[in-house]
């Protein structure tokens, strides 16, 4: 049987739609296509919004999660977020430059891939990636919580920028944007 290959196909192997992801509506891609790479808009359109391999990570919607963006880097961010690791790492991009990775656990923003290209089909699949990093913990996680639903992600409590560490009895569940803003506020004095 044939079956349609698209850009980030590597990334689809590697990581494939979850029964959650849903294609966004033609009005999100009409505005994607003008301020979105079109890798990505590609993605969106032919897979949709929503969560890949088994939850390590979701392609999120920039409206929701740019105020997340605003609030570390500042109101004045061009960059759009556009997926969410399931421990909160959020990637955003800048028209077809290169992909950062606001970390909350570390307090840092740092580029991770050329473009979203190499993000898809280079970085994420590689030993090296977020998703490798957090494969343990993930996997207790989901042991100790289940499931994420929509908008959650896993956590350390206390965060790991907060003083807290990575153990199974520090895993928790959050509101994931709730959960940014909360660290966020917690180590604004420190930054």
């Amino acid at each position: 049987m044939w079956r349609m290959s698209i850009t980030v196909q590597r990334f689809l192997d590697t990581y494939a739609p979850d029964s959650d992801v849903e294609v966004p509506g033609r009005a999100f891609l009409e505005y994607a296509a003008q301020h979105a790479p079109q890798e990505l808009v590609e993605l969106w359109s032919t897979h949709g919004l929503g969560f890949y391999g088994e939850q390590r990570i979701a392609l999120v919607d920039p409206a929701e999660w740019t105020p997340v963006l605003q609030r570390w880097l500042g109101s004045d961010v061009r960059s759009i977020p556009f997926a969410v690791t399931s421990f909160g790492h959020v990637y955003h991009v800048e028209g077809d430059g290169p992909v950062q990775c606001l970390d909350p656990h570390f307090v840092t923003n740092n580029f991770v891939a050329p473009d979203v290209v190499g993000f898809f089909n280079d970085h994420l699949p590689s030993s090296s990636s977020h998703l490798a990093d957090l494969e343990g913990p993930r996997g207790g996680a989901r042991s100790q919580f289940g499931e994420l639903d929509e908008g959650q992600i896993y956590c350390f409590n206390p965060p790991l920028s907060l003083g807290g560490h990575v153990g199974p009895d520090t895993l928790d569940l959050a509101d994931g944007i709730a959960k940014l803003t909360e660290i966020h506020e917690g180590t604004a004095a420190n930054r």
